[in-house]
């Protein structure tokens, strides 16, 4: 598990509003390659935990 998935939740919601990677990466401050695995990892975690339940 993630440490801090507060910031990886705040990207994935960044992405579903339509702001694209490069500007949730000005507004949090990272890359636009960071921002697309965070996002990634929370789709692929969601996912996951629809198909167990």
């Amino acid at each position: 598990m993630k440490k801090n998935l507060k910031k990886y939740y705040q990207a994935w919601r960044l992405r579903k509003k339509g702001l694209k990677l490069r500007e949730i990466g000005e507004i949090m401050g990272l890359s636009k390659e960071r921002v697309r695995i965070m996002v990634n990892y929370i789709n692929f975690y969601t996912k996951k935990r629809k198909k167990i339940v």
